[in-house]
């Protein structure tokens, strides 16, 4: 039985262990579990629609493996009490990492990788999209993306979507046999007019195995991506572009984010978050054009994170995962307001 739950803990000074490690949460700042059940439910996503917040996660068996993962997409008018909107599953695809945008026509757009398994085998992967109807109660059936055959692969993942002027634009990742006999990771930039046709807008030079990724927009156009990479010193890097991205220019962040998503706070200001350091979920702050710095630890574990973002009013709405309270993970949002982030 499938149980949301609703109650918001207000947390003057809050304690939490987690991997030894206790910490306590700046005055103001509310954090809820919203949703858990006998599921591992994680990867999140968060958007307002309507006035709405709407979250998405995948909720399997396992972190991977076993029976294949659907997408679950909840609501809420406060952020505190949640309901159930739909559920996206496709029968032989194990569905993840669920993320959400608003299409030009105004509809919520869902990305998700579909990871296609025999067993513990990948045998290979395409990504696939939904969209909502105009009022966001109900999802279409997921659809794989078409894209140019000279860049497909065995594995394709498109991780997540920015609309930009009536276009989306997506950092799409493929896994390519190197001469040892494993996999390599490239990197490119793609874009879209209706989400599901998609286009090469360049190859991405970034090395140590790229994979997660998420674009923002200045104000003058430009473009930065925030890139997760998993050998060598695994730091994200922070990619810059200007019209027409095809030329791009990279900055070392001191982290390894997993799941990475980042919103703008205005004033040049970002701020990001992920799992740092494969060790909890936190957030940092960073420019344009890097200077990192961490900001904030949440409740949370080395199983945790995947974080979606809504700024609005001078505070920081974020949904994640994490199984430090619970043997399965759980949904959390928080509500941050930005005097708590300086």
């Amino acid at each position: 039985m499938t149980k949301v739950i609703v109650a918001t803990i207000s947390l003057l000074i809050f304690f939490v262990s987690f991997n030894g490690i206790s910490q306590s949460l700046p005055e103001g700042i509310k954090v809820s579990k919203i949703y858990s059940d006998e599921n591992y439910n994680a990867f999140t996503s968060l958007i307002r629609f309507k006035g709405d917040f709407y979250c998405a996660f995948r909720s399997g068996e396992r972190h991977v493996y076993g029976k294949d993962g659907v997408i679950k997409i909840i609501s809420s008018k406060d952020g505190k009490a949640w309901k159930d909107v739909d559920q996206i599953a496709l029968n032989g695809f194990d569905l993840r990492d669920p993320k959400l945008s608003v299409t030009p026509e105004g509809l919520i757009m869902a990305t998700m990788g579909g990871s296609i398994y025999d067993g513990k085998t990948l045998l290979g992967g395409i990504p696939h999209v939904a969209f909502s109807n105009p009022n966001g109660t109900k999802f279409s059936p997921p659809q794989p993306i078409t894209y140019d055959a000279h860049i497909k692969s065995k594995f394709d993942w498109l991780w997540s979507l920015t609309w930009y002027e009536g276009t989306g634009y997506g950092g799409m990742y493929s896994r390519i046999e190197n001469k040892e006999g494993g996999n390599t990771t490239i990197i490119k930039l793609v874009k879209t007019t209706n989400g599901i046709d998609y286009i090469k807008v360049a190859d991405l030079e970034v090395e140590g195995n790229p994979n997660e990724s998420t674009i923002r927009f200045l104000p003058n156009g430009d473009m930065l991506m925030l890139i997760r990479r998993e050998e060598g010193n695994k730091r994200a890097f922070l990619g810059k572009s200007s019209p027409p991205y095809t030329d791009w220019s990279f900055t070392e962040s001191p982290y390894f984010i997993g799941g990475p998503d980042f919103v703008s706070i205005g004033e040049g200001q970002y701020i990001g978050g992920g799992r740092i350091n494969r060790e909890y979920t936190g957030l940092v702050s960073f420019g344009k054009n890097g200077d990192f710095r961490e900001v904030l630890t949440l409740p949370s574990n080395s199983d945790s994170s995947y974080p979606g973002f809504v700024f609005e009013n001078d505070t920081l709405y974020m949904s994640y995962y994490s199984s430090h309270e619970t043997e399965k993970t759980a949904i959390y949002f928080a509500e941050i307001p930005l005097i708590e982030l300086k």
